[in-house]
């Protein structure tokens, strides 16, 4: 390697390598292998070359571009849009006459009859003494034309000339930079900043720096690229087997304004000064292998620190597959620029062999793509350029010209529909829409013609022929594609498949249409709501049922829900109804209410109202769907049913009454009756004559005794409803409590309650009887586990005793549907279970009473049924 900087490094050329020993034609196709496509004449400019793809692209041919119809004009005109020929024309007959490169962009008719923006770049072939023996160049496809902009504010400091139109003034060995730096401004749309000796007025050189801007405008902020000629850049001693390479680079060069060579194992032989000065890295810095290991065989190479990390491996691993396979080199990666900013670079590296086939070296260059990157125009224009045919689009593609006439088809409307361009072609030369299904086609036809005539964009669904015979839906949209005037020159439509969706949109239709009848159908008011409550649907049977629509309560100067509910719920539920409801707004819980709802007719009806949230797969709340059903009847009987089995019940109470009537007269009878037979034996002893005194002492001492044998019957039975008060003590409340407690846990188990205790410790009552408060507290507890059977969660039964003033407070609180009946559930014989003989309250009521207390009912919130009794409390034994 030779090291050099500044004017002692420029070398041959401006420190390029010697000019390629190439012809135009090995030029262009050197060119052609990495862009696709590329060009050649000879020094008067007729085409020699041009990629033959190219050539069926734009619908023309190397005769065609070199014949000349008229006087002084170029035989490629007709490709030209009339507009921008003259500007190309003369450019180019300036640069056959100087030399200079060839920089243009204009408009070129493609096969479709359609004008596109195209971007043409040139530059001359000379021999060795100097003279321009031909010219190569590439033409690339643009999908917008560029315009001239105002030169950056960050860039206010540079020169604002240009530098090619004073070649004279330019050290002969930096005018290959100078170039360099106007093709990296052209391809690659960066401002360039470099340097060259400018010839003073003395005759002696003096470094300046200068800057190039694109020829067109770009949409984004971007740095300039910044190569200075007088900082270290180097050239290989010897390029070895290379030579190819480095001539082909030479040759890319000219055209993009950088390029390199490398030989079969990845090191660099040849790489543009400017571009290793742009990334301050020499050859040497390309080269070193950063872990000791050829780069082949796995290793790091110098020149991958100049990529960004999450590149870099990707980077090497595809070239170094590529050098070992032979196949292209293209790959886009983000380059270290010598101020410090990665940029987007798209490289391509092709090889070139020897007589023998055998791979020598390759040559590449690598395109800086920021401003492609950062813009969205510029994307569009990426992905334009790598997708030159629309075949290779997966969609049925087609246009025709402005008058609706087909001008093309690709290639899988073909493979799909069976039909060629030739085939949607009428004999007139409209179009026969054979592929359309003849039920469809009229209107196909007429809503085609009708966008035709008015320039609308065009969309009809249709059934649509596939090669096998069979139809399916097709959406077709097809947009106007307007000049500059805004004329329509042609018409762009795609046909989309979309058999799919209308045959599950007719399913779903169906399902839905089955659904709504489902739900009009059943025996049930339906309702939907949104997660406020607020209602959004009623079935045709609900809305039937109320008389009026969701709209109606709307203007009544209350919210939906509110004048919903105030104009159907009957008065005494309505404060019920809402609170439970706002209760499962609030928390989500289901909603099950009975109450009575107003109908049509102005009659109050029983309905059972339930409602469930809908959930989205986050567990949000996003619609409330509800159901009402009518029990009025069931209440009714059920009325009914509580009367009778409340007479049943009376009548069984009577019949152990009679029973127990029976007995106690069967008891008391034998001894009465004995008093009866002993004093009448008493009597007749005290008549007799004389009057036997001994007899009848002793007959009276029977009657004394059976008469006390009465007396112990009734008072058994007295015993059984007297309290007695012999039994009390001063027994300390909690562990009354727990015992309760203690004694229902396995109950309270099997029945899913839990019971919560709470209370004040060390109350001590006025001497009571433990068994009987016990025997009142496992009433009320059992009560409230009875009430709680129905409710499907949340069953706790909390006991609280607290002090309050000189008495005890005790509460037993449920968690049921509360008390319906609470004035008569401590009378005797009153009950509402099934099985219940309606004392336990009562025989409570009469024990708490017994002891100095007071025992009644409240309702419990936010729902269910609290039975508090009170207790004296011993203030004396109080600490």
């Amino acid at each position: 390697m030779s090291k050099s900087a500044g004017a002692s490094g420029m070398g041959r050329s401006g420190g390029s390598a010697s000019s390629p020993d190439i012809d135009a034609v090995q030029a262009a196709k050197i060119v052609e292998r990495i862009t696709g496509n590329a060009w050649a004449t000879d020094a008067g400019g007729n085409f020699i070359y041009v990629t033959p793809a190219a050539l069926a692209f734009f619908g023309t041919s190397l005769e065609s571009l070199n014949a000349q119809p008229e006087e002084h004009t170029l035989g490629w005109k007709h490709v030209i849009h009339p507009e921008d020929y003259d500007a190309a024309a003369a450019t180019w007959r300036r640069c056959l006459r100087t030399g200079e490169h060839y920089n243009v962009e204009h408009r070129m008719l493609r096969a479709t009859g359609v004008y596109g923006w195209a971007r043409s770049t040139g530059q001359p072939v000379r021999d060795r003494d100097g003279s321009v023996a031909g010219w190569y160049g590439t033409v690339i496809d643009i999908a917008v034309p560029s315009r001239p902009n105002d030169c950056d504010d960050r860039l206010a400091d540079q020169p604002a000339q240009d530098p090619r139109l004073s070649m004279d003034a330019v050290h002969p060995h930096d005018r290959p930079a100078v170039e360099q730096a106007a093709a990296r401004a052209f391809f690659h749309g960066i401002p360039q900043v470099s340097s060259y000796r400018q010839l003073q007025e003395d005759g002696s050189y003096r470094w300046i720096e200068f800057l190039v801007e694109p020829d067109y405008s770009i949409s984004v902020d971007v740095d300039p690229a910044v190569a200075r000629q007088d900082e270290p850049w180097t050239m290989a001693s010897s390029f070895g087997e290379t030579g190819d390479a480095v001539q082909a680079a030479l040759a890319i060069e000219k055209l993009y304004g950088g390029a390199w060579a490398i030989d079969t194992i990845g090191q660099f032989t040849y790489a543009t000064p400017t571009a290793q000065t742009s990334i301050a890295m020499t050859l040497e810095d390309l080269n070193v292998l950063l872990d000791g290991k050829p780069f082949l065989e796995g290793g790091r190479q110098g020149w991958q620190r100049g990529a960004h990390p999450d590149d870099s491996e990707r980077a090497g691993e595809t070239l170094r597959r590529a050098l070992k396979t032979g196949e292209h080199w293209n790959f886009e990666y983000r380059v270290l620029r010598a101020n410090g900013a990665f940029v987007w670079h798209r490289a391509a590296a092709r090889p070139t062999r020897d007589g023998q086939g055998r791979i020598t070296g390759w040559y590449g260059t690598a395109l800086d793509i920021d401003v492609y990157k950062k813009t969205e125009a510029a994307l569009r224009e990426r992905e334009r350029q790598l997708q030159q045919l629309i075949d290779t689009v997966p969609a049925l593609i087609w246009s025709t010209m402005a008058d609706g006439t087909p001008a093309f088809v690709n290639k899988r409307f073909t493979e799909v529909t069976g039909a060629r361009l030739e085939d949607m072609t009428a004999p007139d030369g409209s179009a026969s829409l054979g592929v359309v299904h003849p039920d469809d086609r009229a209107a196909a036809r007429e809503a085609f013609l009708h966008s035709v005539r008015t320039g609308i964009p065009y969309i009809r669904r249709y059934r649509q022929r596939r090669a096998g015979g069979t139809y399916r839906w097709t959406e077709t949209r097809a947009e106007p594609s307007r000049d500059e005037a805004g004329t329509i020159i042609q018409w762009y439509g795609v046909s989309s498949d979309i058999h799919d969706l209308i045959t599950s949109q007719e399913a779903l239709r169906e399902s839905e249409q089955h659904l709504q009848q489902l739900v009009e159908t059943l025996p049930a008011l339906i309702y939907c709501a949104l997660p406020n409550g607020k209602p959004i649907y009623r079935s045709q049977r609900l809305r039937q049922y109320l008389g009026f629509n969701l709209e109606d309560t709307d203007d009544l100067g209350k919210s939906r829900l509110d004048g919903t509910l105030d104009a159907v719920i009957h008065p005494d539920d309505l404060a019920s109804v809402k609170e439970q409801y706002a209760h499962s707004l609030a928390t989500g819980d289901p909603y099950l209410l009975r109450h009575r709802l107003k109908r049509f007719d102005g009659v109050y009806r029983w309905v059972e109202t339930r409602a469930s949230a809908m959930r989205n797969g986050d567990g949000e709340i996003v619609q409330w769907n509800g159901i009402c059903l009518d029990i009025e009847d069931q209440v009714r009987a059920q009325e009914e049913l509580s009367r009778a089995q409340e007479n049943l019940a009376r009548s069984s109470q009577a019949a152990s009454l009679a029973e127990l009537s029976a007995s106690i007269a069967h008891e008391v009878n034998q001894p009465l009756a004995a008093v009866m037979n002993y004093s009448s034996a008493c009597q007749r002893w005290l008549t007799a004559e004389p009057p036997n005194i001994e007899r009848a002492q002793k007959t009276l001492d029977r009657i004394v005794h059976s008469a006390n044998s009465a007396a112990d019957v009734v008072s058994r039975i007295r015993a059984l409803f007297k309290q007695s008060t012999d039994k009390r003590d001063s027994t300390e409340l909690g562990a009354v409590v727990r015992q309760a407690r203690d004694l229902l846990a396995e109950e309270a188990a099997r029945r899913r309650v839990r019971m919560d205790i709470e209370g004040e410790s060390g109350l001590r009552l006025v001497p009571f009887d433990r068994v009987q408060i016990q025997q009142v507290l496992v009433n009320l507890m059992r009560n409230g586990m009875d009430a709680m059977a129905s409710v499907p969660n949340e069953r706790v039964l909390q006991i609280r005793a607290f002090r309050a003033g000189d008495m005890v407070r005790i509460e037993v609180s449920d968690r049921g549907r509360g008390i319906q009946f609470p004035d008569k559930i401590f009378e005797p014989f009153f009950t509402t279970k099934d099985q219940g003989m309606g004392m336990g309250l009562a025989i409570s009521r009469s024990i708490v009473e017994a002891h100095g207390g007071q025992l009644w009912a409240e309702k419990n919130e936010p729902h269910g049924a609290k039975i508090v009794f009170t207790l004296p409390l011993d203030v004396a034994k109080m600490p």
